[in-house]
């Protein structure tokens, strides 16, 4: 699961073998060779930028490389440059295991798709903020082009931010040096960078800073979360779109332990002292001159140990106070998020991808119950009654409706009926249209090493960024019906990146949860159309272990 969601890099390898041609076609922007009232130079705040004809611009630096010093501080600026520069590659991704293309700790950059002709076209933007379990991704993911998005009339920004324990290790020693007294939230920092930057520069791209979309899919969908709950992101975005988010089971404390979840600066310490790192004064200067690998080596052998919940990650985000100053759970219980609209939403078998974790061909019945005991306590028979277990050979379905729900489907709708609830308008999908089987199998194998069978992976978690970037490769199996579905889905996007609503130029209406006791949401599936009330008694039996019983 060290490689979840990064759901193309064995398939670029397919498609270089097969159609390298079919490849970069797919890339292509169409406005390229465009003319407009465009300065042949960018003045960015940091040093001059080539403009590119082709209206995509790649590895553009938000903040200084975190190396040496800088390794776990909050991002820095860039040094400024004199002299014009282009930017037509990629910048290395951040370190993250199982990686084996160009990667390095300067790793914080950007990259902007644009069909503006003219700096004061003011075209509103969308900031993608990639998925990988908050362990690997970036937004030069082959995925994650925003060719297709942008030619609705969109800026499209993807950026990197800093993975696993580089971008989420607590230390006490971290917290002493800090101004504020915390540590742990680098990664998250770094989006906030990010959005910093847009604010200054992307009007030079004809953005519109005052009309920014944040959105993300995954531990990309929770950053989006927790961005909404962050005052030190407040007035960086005007709306925001959570694609499979989860919360409850994937942060830490930062000092205090709770619910027999470890809190992050012990992390750090066990972390410190898995490496042999003595204790003291200068235990921080060994971290910061330690080998990634030897970092990275160190955190996966405590996650048997201390791992949360969910995927048992070690380095995750933490609720500091600062970043992060409460759980996001009860800020949005209490209407206290960022007062933006909001768009959210699920797979049909989010699941799918991680149960080979927890269970097997052998797991039956039996297991399943306990399961439910040791998850919801006195509220099993409860639960059993709404997820029964069914037979021997249903196992694997039943703890897909149960997982699934207790990992993200309730968190989605916790976090739409709460918006609606303080008077935000809020939008919820469902997404179950089943990619080509050869498309699902690139997602199963670059997330799990596992035999499960396209019936079993049914529409797993991820399945709808094929549609969400337009990434429509004949190779995998995609036919014009696809590509007709997936231009739907970018017009969704794009309208509420728009207007902050997902609805108009002649798409299926969309139902709001603008009122309380609303459960509408839109099914994307074969077809497009309203679908049924969710199972709320369900949902509200999981959230109940919500700062009961998990963090």
């Amino acid at each position: 699961m060290e490689k979840l969601l990064k759901p193309v890099s064995k398939f670029v390898l397919i498609l270089q073998v097969l159609s390298f041609g079919l490849l970069l076609a797919g890339c292509t922007n169409e406005s390229a060779n465009k003319t407009g009232d465009w300065n042949d130079i960018l003045a960015l705040d940091t040093g001059p930028v080539e403009r590119n004809d082709s209206g995509v611009y790649k590895g553009i630096p938000y903040a200084a490389p975190p190396t040496g010093a800088r390794r776990w501080q909050p991002p820095r600026p860039v040094s400024l440059w004199t002299g014009p520069r282009s930017f037509e590659e990629f910048g290395p991704v951040c370190p993250q295991p199982g990686y084996d293309g160009l990667m390095d700790e300067d790793c914080l950059s950007l990259n902007v798709w644009t069909p503006a002709t003219g700096e004061d076209e003011k075209l509103p933007v969308m900031v993608w903020i990639h998925g990988g379990a908050f362990m690997s991704g970036s937004g030069s993911d082959e995925i994650y082009d925003g060719t297709a998005l942008s030619r609705k009339g969109v800026v499209v920004v993807t950026l990197n931010y800093r993975l696993g324990p580089l971008g989420f290790l607590a230390h006490p020693l971290l917290s002493a040096e800090s101004p504020e007294k915390v540590s742990g939230n680098y990664g998250l920092l770094d989006q906030i960078a990010a959005l910093q930057w847009v604010q200054r520069n992307i009007a030079k791209f004809g953005g519109d800073p005052r009309k920014v979309t944040i959105f993300g899919e995954s531990a990309g969908a929770t950053s989006v979360c927790l961005l909404l709950v962050s005052p030190s992101a407040g007035g960086l975005f005007q709306s925001a779109i959570a694609q499979s988010p989860v919360m409850p089971g994937c942060l830490r404390p930062l000092r205090k332990g709770e619910f027999e979840i470890v809190p992050a600066e012990t992390v750090g310490t066990r972390l410190s002292e898995e490496m042999g790192i003595p204790d003291g004064p200068n235990a921080l200067d060994a971290l910061r001159n330690a080998p990634v690998a030897a970092i990275e080596t160190a955190a996966s052998k405590l996650s048997a140990e201390m791992g949360v919940e969910f995927l048992k990650l070690v380095c995750t985000p933490v609720v500091d106070g600062q970043v992060i100053p409460d759980h996001p759970a009860r800020i949005f219980g209490a209407g206290k998020q960022h007062r933006v609209p909001l768009m959210t939403g699920n797979t049909a078998n989010e699941s799918t991808i991680f149960l080979p974790q927890f269970i097997s061909s052998e797991t039956g019945p039996d297991e399943y119950l306990k399961y439910i005991q040791r998850a919801f306590r006195g509220d099993a028979e409860k639960i059993l009654k709404i997820v029964p277990a069914g037979g021997t050979g249903e196992t694997w379905r039943c703890f897909d409706r149960l997982v699934s729900a207790k990992w993200f489907f309730a968190w989605a709708d916790f976090i739409a009926e709460t918006t609606g609830k303080a008077g935000i308008p809020a939008w919820v999908y469902r997404f179950s249209r089943k990619p080509p089987p050869w498309a699902s199998e690139v997602i199963l194998s670059d997330s799990i090493d596992a035999d499960v069978s396209d019936e079993q992976l049914g529409v797993p978690h991820g399945a709808e960024l094929y549609y969400v970037f337009g990434f429509m490769e004949p190779l995998l199996g995609f036919a014009d019906e696809d590509r007709a579905f997936s231009d739907q889905i970018i017009t969704y996007w794009t309208n509420f990146a728009k207007t902050g609503n997902p609805n108009g130029g002649g798409l299926p209406p969309w139902p709001g949860r603008d009122t309380p006791n609303r459960l509408d949401y839109l099914e994307l599936g074969a077809e497009i159309g309203p679908g049924s009330a969710p199972n709320s008694e369900l949902y509200r039996l999981i959230e109940k272990t919500w700062l009961q019983s998990v963090y």
